[in-house]
């Protein structure tokens, strides 16, 4: 049985129909806010969680993307947004 990739599913909250691209896009920040939420009831300081995720996440980047070179840039594309976002 096939699947049809591009029907939407309607938010709960919103009533807005959503692709499954958006419904994985929300489900994964859910997913590692609960996470976090998660670790936050125990002993281990925000910042020690927040930090294990990053590492995780940049060392996947350079595992996933063409070339080293590539990796670099993706991951300064993220920090300047990030910076920027956060300074004005």
């Amino acid at each position: 049985m096939e699947r049809d990739t591009k029907k939407e599913l309607e938010c709960r909250e919103c009533g807005k129909d959503l692709s499954p691209e958006e419904l994985a896009h929300d489900s994964f920040n859910e997913g590692l806010n609960s996470l976090t939420g998660l670790a936050s009831l125990t002993d281990l300081p925000l910042q020690h969680t927040l930090t294990l995720g990053l590492l995780y996440f940049v060392d996947q980047i350079y595992e996933c993307a063409p070339s080293k070179e590539e990796a670099e840039e993706a991951i300064l594309e993220i920090f300047n947004k990030v910076k920027e976002r956060n300074n004005g």
